[in-house]
């Protein structure tokens, strides 16, 4: 499978940058140098700048694709789940064959954003429903003090949704989370077995 990868808020990578210079995340201090460069997919707080992004992914999508699936961390599993709930919200998403995605894989996301009269807010199932009908895979930590991770779950079809709750913060686990790793990536196959079904 071809999966689109999304970093964080004030992360880098050599195969993704994002669409504004930003700080470094924290968290990153120990192991990384500070002359490196890092990134933000948009302004949280700037709804031209969140639109933007989401119209910068969906160019990206349409000149790269087909992806046939989404893993995205952080910020950018808000970029992610923001733009599948757009094309819903415009009425785009009539079909399942109009997905962009099969599936779609978030670590630590923190909420998904709806632009209404020109105001960014946190969409929540009790206003907006199920947003998001593909198969999702959802892992944040019990730990983490930055996001609600049962916030963007909450949007997604309950009958193809995972959800792993591990003991860390706002991460991925990793080496030193071993049962972390082995059950992320057990429903991380469910999911992705849910998609190859669907299809």
């Amino acid at each position: 499978m071809r999966f689109l990868c999304l970093h964080g808020w004030g992360t880098n990578s050599q195969f993704v940058e994002g669409h504004l210079a930003s700080e470094m995340f924290p968290e990153l201090r120990e192991v990384t140098s500070s002359t490196d460069e890092f990134f933000s997919y948009a302004d949280i707080e700037d709804m031209d700048s969140c639109l933007r992004a989401l119209e910068l992914l969906d160019s990206y999508v349409t000149a790269e694709g087909p992806f046939d699936g989404v893993l995205a961390f952080s910020q950018g599993a808000i970029i992610a789940a923001s733009y599948l709930a757009r094309r819903r919200q415009l009425g785009q998403l009539s079909k399942k064959s109009a997905l962009p995605f099969k599936c779609a894989i978030f670590f630590s996301a923190p909420a998904v954003y709806r632009i209404e009269n020109g105001q960014l807010r946190a969409m929540t199932r009790d206003v907006d429903g199920e947003m998001i009908n593909i198969p999702t895979a959802h892992i944040w930590g019990s730990n983490d003090t930055t996001i609600n991770g049962q916030a963007i779950s909450d949007l997604c079809a309950s009958d193809t949704r995972e959800i792993y709750v591990h003991e860390g913060g706002h991460e991925v686990p990793g080496a030193r989370m071993n049962s972390a790793v082995k059950s992320s990536v057990q429903i991380i196959r469910r999911v992705i077995s849910m998609a190859s079904y669907e299809q």
